[in-house]
């Protein structure tokens, strides 16, 4: 962990080395500035209790002219702040986005959507909010430095006592934070199961309703609720009261100093604007103790989201080398040889061998959706822990460089996303030729769908779009279709397809056969009439049926 952080630290450091002179500029001239005011006021106080009216008016001035330097100056440091910020969490975030745009399809399955967006999002703030903070931390450390140098300038005893002080509450502090820090996360936990625990009860109302079993469900509930606040409570209770002991002993024992520092004055030995300075100094010291003890939990927070965010990285590899095909040169010939997916005591695929032929129409059909999904996700390197070999015109597909291989194998399947843009960006994105787009659409009868909306190609696709779920999954096909890939992978083709739009892509079929590798998993009778091979996937075995 130590190596992570020196590593991230010096990574940091070179990124964004401008914005941190910056940031590290305004921040100490404005603590500067915090440091001198109430020097300045002090001697205020002094020429007017030696009756020195007019010195005390041109400083008074000066302070006035400091004051508003440092709120202009405070202005500057925000935005050098979040100049710092944006920088860093610019730097993470485009690093994790493009490391997944050019990872594999098996790297990217190991981690959830969620996960991905909890990394680049919730991850990279902190670790971005950490760095950045790093700054101020510095600085207020120099600021503790030299407020203890002024007050050893001053009187060793005052001096002493501050080091004695300080030393002492940083110990309790940190003790008493971890304690804080454990019933924190016990909350959290509680949080996060009397969520899920309503969560679950509104997702079920239905069903609880019809059958009437409310009192069975709530006590439940209840329970979690109770949990909660009680570890909230206990939470709660426990941060307000370290707190406010924090608090009142440090005001304690800044009144202790001031005690003794009116004995000086009594003595001779200090002036009054002195004990002005003390004060407003150990007023600083409780302030910036507030901060800096929140370094361990932030620190804890920081590794956290580093270890996350950088096992997203460490997966985000793409095979780069490999041998080349040409997806418009390739035969598209796919052969399972002795295959074995899957735990070995309950194989997905047990040591299958068939091949699928090129320029044909392959129909993958029985009742084990595993094994088809799993014939599916092999053939999209989705996974590579497997036995056996998976060839395409004679060359294991883990040999095929991964840029070259996704050229050339395109899939339909359930659930696929669509992005809230126009009609036009969806398919432009896919292939920038509109008169292309157009001519597809137009096959599989999606141009005539497009255009009974308001705006036609430029109508934004959302949930909300009024289209049905058959034009959705045209419109999938068609972004298939616009890649122009060798092999065509589809899962259920026509299941949501109307009987207007079946019959074109039915049709299509017959015409994309010609130069393509077509793979179907159906159990359609329309869609096995198409087919040159049937494979019938079924009790983890793969034999070839009518």
């Amino acid at each position: 962990m130590k190596g992570n952080f020196k590593s991230e630290l010096k990574t940091v450091l070179k990124v964004a080395k401008l914005e941190y002179f910056y940031k590290f500029f305004t921040s100490i001239s404005i603590r500067a500035l915090l440091l001198i005011i109430p020097v300045l006021f002090s001697e205020v106080i002094n020429c007017v209790t030696k009756s020195d009216f007019d010195n005390a008016v041109i400083l008074l001035l000066i302070l006035i002219v400091i004051a508003g330097v440092y709120r202009f100056s405070e202005g500057i440091n925000q935005v050098a702040y979040y100049n710092l910020y944006n920088k860093l969490f610019s730097y993470y975030n485009d690093l994790a986005l493009n490391k997944t745009k050019d990872n594999s399809l098996f790297s990217l399955s190991r981690f959830t959507p969620a996960q991905y967006t909890n990394t680049v999002i919730t991850d990279v703030d902190v670790i971005s909010g950490f760095f950045t903070a790093g700054v101020i931390r510095v600085v207020q450390i120099i600021e503790f430095l030299v407020i203890y140098v002024y007050f050893f300038s001053i009187d060793i005893y005052i001096f002493v006592f501050a080091v004695v002080v300080s030393i002492i509450m940083l110990v309790i502090s940190i003790k008493s934070g971890n304690k804080v820090q454990e019933l924190s996360e016990r909350r959290k936990l509680q949080l996060d199961s009397m969520t899920a625990s309503v969560y679950d009860y509104f997702g079920s109302i239905k069903e609880i309703k019809s059958f009437n079993i409310y009192d069975n469900i709530y006590p439940s509930i209840e329970g979690k609720v109770k949990k909660y606040l009680d570890a909230n409570g206990k939470y709660n209770v426990r941060f307000n009261c370290n707190n406010h002991a924090f608090l009142f002993a440090f005001e304690l024992f800044r009144l202790l100093s001031v005690v003794y520092g009116v004995f000086l004055v009594k003595n001779g030995h200090m002036e009054v604007g002195v004990l002005l300075i003390i004060y407003n100094y150990y007023q600083k010291i409780i302030d910036n103790f507030s901060t800096i003890l929140t370094i361990n939990v932030e620190y804890r927070n920081l590794m956290v989201s580093l270890n996350r965010y950088n096992k997203v990285i460490e997966y985000s590899r793409m095979k780069k080398g490999g041998v080349f095909i040409d997806k418009t040169q390739i035969e598209g010939k796919i052969e399972f040889s002795k295959v074995l997916y899957g735990f070995r005591n309950a194989p997905i695929l047990n040591k299958v061998s068939f091949t699928i032929p090129g320029n044909a129409i392959t129909v993958l059909t029985g009742h084990d959706e595993a094994s088809q999904n799993g014939i599916f996700d092999l053939l999209l390197k989705l996974n590579r822990q497997h036995e056996g070999e998976i060839l395409l015109d004679g060359i294991d597909i883990n040999d095929i460089s991964d840029d070259s291989y996704f050229q050339s194998i395109s899939s339909v399947r359930r659930h696929t996303v669509f992005f809230d843009i126009p009609f036009k960006e969806n398919f432009l994105m896919i292939n920038p030729n509109f008169t292309k787009v157009v001519d597809i659409c137009k096959k599989i009868g999606l141009d005539a769908e497009i255009k009974k909306l308001d705006k036609g190609y430029d109508t934004v696709l959302t949930d909300s779009t009024p289209i049905t779920q058959s034009t959705k999954e045209l419109l999938v096909i068609a972004r298939m279709l616009l890649k122009d890939s060798k092999i065509l992978l589809f899962d259920d083709l026509i299941n949501v397809l109307d009987d207007k739009a079946s019959k074109k892509v039915l049709n299509l079929l017959d015409e994309l056969k010609t130069d393509h590798t077509i793979v179907i998993i159906s159990n359609s009778k329309e869609i096995i009439s198409k087919a040159d091979l049937v494979l019938d996937v079924s009790s983890k075995n793969v034999t070839e049926g009518e």
